[in-house]
């Protein structure tokens, strides 16, 4: 009985390293960067101990318990393979008070399972935002959605650095399934595609949501139903909820308000950029001219309380240097779904089972634009489309940078966006590329988009920065 006893005091460390107690790796999250930061991971059980080491430079001498909460609406897979069983996940969420501004932080975070199965992960670091005038870059990511070219293009990302990571929506396909988050048992997606896998990668020096903390803003893909948006019968947006998102980035929606109608902005400073995410999506599985048409699950109409946060935001926002916006659903595109104004479907006149629309009534080009113009907005970043499009109107830039894994643009669609008749000032689509956009108080803001792909036409090379744009430092200080 001795014996056996000790084979299994050796066997069951063994068996419980096989568990996937960690189902990620940490992630970084803060609307208080230059003072805080929450450091979150994905468990498969509550784990009653976990805990974060940190500390300036190499130290890890301070320990932070981490409070836990569970992720409901996540599925896994039957016996048949489809998404129908419920699967318990875990997010734990240490909180780094403290902290100073523009300094580095070791840390390493641990989970101890109800069995006393200890894992820990470490080697980690992160720069909190730095002061007024100090230089900073980040990157600009959208429109994962498991595509087979995403893992080369968010690599290459990575490896260049980035304080922080700004993505522009549609992360998955459809959130409830836990295999596209993050490799759980039984379920049948490549591991390399995985969201939380691809944003997690490290090779080649690659820095990613365990160094940088990230500010996505929602995407169609963020709502949980996404059956219901392809039943014209049946979807209505008070139907809707974006309930796995935010609870996934819980701390940059403390309010967690899922549903229609709820809070699903936020916005952040760091250092010398204000970052404004703004909750802008609409679904269509059929055709605009047929009810109920294209709804907006997200308003953004002059006195909305989306616009009137937005309003105040932009005034408070006044002391910062730069202000950045990122959304999900474009105001400039080439795309023709662009055709169809952002506001409510109307009935139509000449048909019962139809719809129209009053273009004069678009909140983006009468309401949004014209606040962006008037409070200080310097950029927009889109998602949605998957192409690469940069855009200067009044003053503000607008850029999709979505083409990470494949792109919708159609042969057809016009030469110029629709919206004001304007055409881009750059437009690429023959490969994929990414933004990274560097801030220098001498300098301005500089953006450069890098081309990761050669595709069957042979245009260009891999690395090669092949469109770049500057935003000039304002005349006086703040």
């Amino acid at each position: 009985m001795y014996r056996l006893c000790a084979v299994l005091c050796l066997l069951l460390p063994a068996l419980a390293a096989d568990l996937p107690l960690f189902y990620t790796e940490p992630y970084l999250l803060s609307l208080e960067p230059s003072s805080s930061m929450d450091v979150c991971w994905l468990t498969s059980e509550p784990a009653p101990e976990s805990f974060v080491e940190f500390g300036p430079g190499a130290d890890d001498s301070r320990k932070v318990k981490a409070v836990t909460y569970e992720i409901e609406g996540m599925n896994t897979v039957d016996a048949k393979g489809n998404y129908t069983v419920p699967l318990k996940v875990y997010q734990q969420i240490a909180r780094l008070t403290g902290l100073e501004p523009g300094a580095r932080y070791s840390y390493r975070v641990t989970s101890v399972s109800s069995t006393g199965f200890r894992k820990s992960l470490g080697g980690f670091r992160f720069r909190t935002a730095p002061g007024a005038g100090a230089p900073l870059r980040f990157v600009l990511l959208s429109d994962l959605q498991l595509r087979k070219q995403i893992p080369q293009t968010v690599l290459m990302a990575g490896q260049e650095g980035p304080d922080l990571i700004l993505f522009n929506g549609d992360m998955v396909n459809d959130p409830r399934k836990a295999g596209e988050w993050f490799s759980a048992p039984g379920t049948k997606e490549d591991d390399s595609l995985r969201f939380f896998n691809v944003m997690q990668q490290i090779e080649g020096g690659a820095r990613l949501l365990q160094y940088a903390p990230i500010y996505p803003s929602p995407g169609n893909h963020e709502i949980d139903q996404q059956d219901l948006l392809a039943s014209r019968a049946e979807c209505t947006p008070e139907k809707l909820s974006m309930r796995i998102y935010m609870q996934l980035f819980r701390t940059l929606y403390p309010e967690q308000q899922y549903g229609y109608r709820g809070k699903h902005w936020y916005s952040a400073d760091f250092g010398d950029l204000h970052v404004v995410s703004l909750a802008l999506n609409r679904w269509f599985s059929w055709a605009a001219a047929l009810k109920p048409g294209w709804f907006l699950f997200e308003r953004i109409e002059a006195g909305s309380p989306q616009y009137n946060w937005l309003e105040e935001d932009l005034k408070a926002a006044g002391r910062r240097r730069y202000v950045w916006v990122t959304q999900h659903w474009h105001m400039f595109n080439r795309a023709t779904d662009i055709d169809v104004p952002y506001t409510d479907p109307l009935p139509s006149a000449e048909n019962p089972d139809g719809v129209t629309y009053d273009k004069s009534a678009d909140y983006l080009m009468r309401d949004l634009k014209p606040l962006y113009e008037s409070g200080g907005v310097n950029a927009a970043s889109f998602g949605h489309s998957h192409v690469y499009e940069r855009y200067r109107i009044n003053g503000v830039h607008y850029i999709e940078a979505a083409s990470i894994g494949n792109t919708y643009r159609g042969a057809k669609d016009p030469p110029c966006s629709t919206n004001l008749n304007v055409c881009p000032d750059a437009d690429e689509t023959r490969f994929r590329s990414f933004l990274t956009v560097s801030l220098d108080a001498a300098e301005g803001i500089v953006a450069e988009a890098t081309q990761t792909s050669i595709e069957t036409d042979q245009v260009g090379f891999v690395g090669r920065v092949w469109d770049r744009f500057r935003i000039a430092p304002p005349l006086t200080g703040y």
